[in-house]
């Protein structure tokens, strides 16, 4: 039985900022809103660019998300708390500085309620890059 002896500074073990770039936007598919927007950035700077690729933001899916809100008898029928608005406003930040205006497809919860001027600035961010 022969030994096998590693060079040194040599590992068989490849780092995840060896991955190919293209592999790794594949893979960032996979991942949801929250883990693109947060979470994949603290692995290695490979990752927080390839986050970034137009590929993972053409379809935004905010499915997830619902407002906290109470109908009312008076327009506009619907009054929202403010720490959904701020949430959504927030959300809808991180994801358009991160896809580069390229958001292509917005999937929305039926019980998320975005108001006119969210989704104004988003049109705008969107057909402006």
């Amino acid at each position: 039985m022969g030994v096998f002896v590693m060079e040194e500074g040599y590992s068989p073990v490849r780092k995840w900022e060896d991955l190919d770039n293209d592999i790794l936007v594949k893979i960032l598919q996979s991942f949801d809103l929250f883990e693109l927007s947060a979470g994949l950035a603290h692995v290695c700077n490979m990752w927080r660019l390839a986050r970034c690729d137009q590929l993972p933001w053409k379809k935004l899916d905010l499915s997830v998300l619902q407002s906290n809100f109470i109908r009312i008898s008076r327009k506009p029928y619907v009054y929202v708390d403010s720490p959904s608005q701020e949430k959504l406003t927030r959300v809808l930040n991180i994801c358009l500085n991160l896809s580069h205006g390229n958001i292509q497809i917005l999937l929305l919860h039926h019980n998320l309620y975005v108001n006119d001027n969210q989704l104004t600035f988003n049109c705008r961010e969107v057909s402006m890059a």
